[in-house]
């Protein structure tokens, strides 16, 4: 019963560290924007952000990709 338990537990505990790193890929993918800053649009430039902070960027009118010259 001892074995059952052992191999029951490093099964478990590599099941959760698989679907953990796949989380922190994800968490640390980046993306290129142009970014508008709001309020001062002249302003626009290239920056990298997190994938987690794309919607925010993109809703106050930010760009995917490099900005055009």
């Amino acid at each position: 019963m001892k074995k059952f338990y052992l191999i029951f537990s490093v099964a478990f505990v590599s099941i959760l560290s698989m679907s953990s790193t796949t989380e922190n890929k994800a968490l640390n993918q980046k993306v290129t924007i142009c970014h508008i800053p709001p309020g001062n649009p002249s302003n626009l430039h290239k920056i990298t952000v997190s994938v987690n902070a794309l919607q925010a960027h993109l809703a106050h009118g930010d760009l995917i990709g490099a900005c055009e010259d």
